[in-house]
């Protein structure tokens, strides 16, 4: 039987940036974290979005990027040093999980993990939250492509589930990386209440499956939901 050291971790919430702006930061004593309370009254610790990268400063070790995801934008502030963030440029889709923190009644987002993504993943986020905020708007911008120098270039359809069904074929045409065939894996075993780590491990083709695992809890890619068993976000 593995010894299981995997900590737990508050969950990464999938969440736009209009729904960040528009709730409320709530500032704890030392001993709990702060939070966002959402306008559903749901209480966000960390988060997970998808947005495209408008602007870019840099001043010193601080790097400010102005982000949008359609319904809004914020800026995610590194006060560190980053390879990766040095990396990234105007017009880039990125994943950002990281924590909402605020100064000068200024909202921003303080990264944990952010990586550059294929475009479509925008899109696909839009679709999976379209329901879920539904009292959100998304402003059309004509100008978003200009200040971009990109075009996501995709057609939809009228229908949801053909558009979910589209979304899926296209992203699929690309090799599953060795994280995504981890998460497909999960999600085929299961059942509602999460999958134990030693049958991922048992099942998963990849070596160093174990590895992955940990790396994906560092990435807020997976939770652990109980002891010794993982979900999806």
């Amino acid at each position: 039987m593995m010894e299981q050291k995997l900590p737990l971790r508050n969950q990464a919430i999938k969440i736009i940036i209009s729904e960040l702006l528009s709730g409320t930061y709530i500032q704890e004593n030392e001993q709990n974290p702060n939070y966002l309370l959402t306008r559903n009254n749901q209480k966000i610790y960390r988060l997970n979005v998808i947005a495209i990268i408008v602007q870019k400063e840099v001043v010193g070790t601080i790097t400010n990027l102005l982000i949008d995801d359609g319904s809004g934008r914020i800026i995610t502030r590194s006060f560190e040093e980053n390879k990766t963030i040095h990396t990234l440029n105007i017009g880039d889709v990125i994943i950002i999980i990281g924590k909402l923190r605020a100064f000068n009644q200024e909202k921003y987002i303080s990264p944990e993990i952010i990586k550059r993504i294929y475009p479509l993943w925008l899109k696909l986020r839009s679709l999976e939250l379209k329901e879920k905020f539904s009292n959100a708007e998304y402003p059309q911008k004509e100008n978003t492509a200009k200040e971009t120098n990109m075009s996501l270039e995709i057609t939809a359809q009228e229908n949801k589930n053909n558009k979910e069904i589209i979304m899926e074929e296209t992203i699929q045409e690309e090799p599953l990386l060795p994280f995504q065939k981890i998460i497909k894996l999960i999600k085929e075993l299961d059942c509602g209440d999460g999958v134990l780590i030693e049958e991922i491990i048992e099942k998963s083709p990849l070596n160093k499956t174990e590895n992955i695992l940990e790396k994906m809890l560092q990435n807020g890619d997976i939770f652990q939901n109980n002891p010794g068993k993982v979900k999806v976000l």
